[in-house]
Parts: structure tokens; C-alpha cells; sequence
């Protein structure tokens, strides 16, 4: 994967943390999952984009947290959550994200959020 330039960087910032907010070992409260879609919203990027971003980028970083016996339940430290996913980005050999343990699981739960956050857009698409 190419490198993200600084100000992409900035703006990925926010939509791993919400993303990585499907991934803790807790149920995620209406709150929250309005707290997280209203930052996805506000994001620059399209629904699908959104959807890759997840895929690629937040998935590989933490769905291990789920296989967790006790998986983390507080929100990741940001700081690392950028490293693994920018040190996933820089390798030269990973593992295709399509085969990863519980992907449909993390697509499954995140539907709400995607939902939320077209709503929050007045568009309505799911794409």
C-alpha cells in the first residue's frame, strides 16, 4: 500500500479510532455508536471508502482483540493503533485482509454504524 500523505494521515486519525471502537470487548452503547458514526460522518470519506478503511486497515490491526479471552474493552491507545496499521501498510509481505479471521462478523456489526452515519449525511446510500 502506498504511504498516506500527512494530511490524509490526519484525517484517518479519527475514522481508525471509531472503527477500532467495533473491536473491544464490550457492547458498543447507543452513545457510543452515535459518538462514532457522527465522527465517520464528518470525515471526508465516502461510505465505501469507509468500508475499505475498516477492511483493510483497522481489521487487520485488531481483530485478534476478539479472539481475545479477555480482549481489551477500553478504547485502543490511538498511538498504537496508528503504528499497527502503518506498519501493516509498510510491509512488504501480509496477510490479504479478505482472509482474516471474523471479517464478516466486524462487517456485520459495523452495518448500524454505516447506517448512522448515511443518515447522518442526508444521503441515505449504503455504498
Amino acid at each position: 500500500m502506498p504511504a498516506l500523505a500527512a494530511s490524509d494521515l490526519a484525517q484517518r486519525r479519527p475514522v481508525w479510532a471509531a472503527l477500532s471502537d467495533l473491536y473491544l470487548d464490550t457492547t458498543l452503547t447507543p452513545a457510543m455508536l452515535e459518538a462514532d458514526a457522527r465522527r465517520l460522518a464528518a470525515s471526508p470519506y465516502s461510505l465505501a471508502e469507509l468500508r475499505a478503511i475498516l477492511a483493510d486497515e483497522v481489521h487487520p490491526a485488531c481483530a485478534a482483540n476478539l479472539l481475545a479471552t479477555a480482549g481489551e474493552w477500553v478504547p485502543f491507545d490511538p498511538a498504537w493503533l496508528e503504528q499497527r496499521i502503518l506498519a501493516r501498510r509498510r510491509s512488504a509481505w501480509r496477510w490479504p485482509a479478505r482472509l482474516l479471521p471474523l471479517r464478516g462478523a466486524a462487517r456485520r456489526q459495523a452495518a448500524p454504524l454505516f447506517a448512522r452515519v448515511a443518515a447522518l449525511r442526508g444521503d441515505g446510500a449504503t455504498g
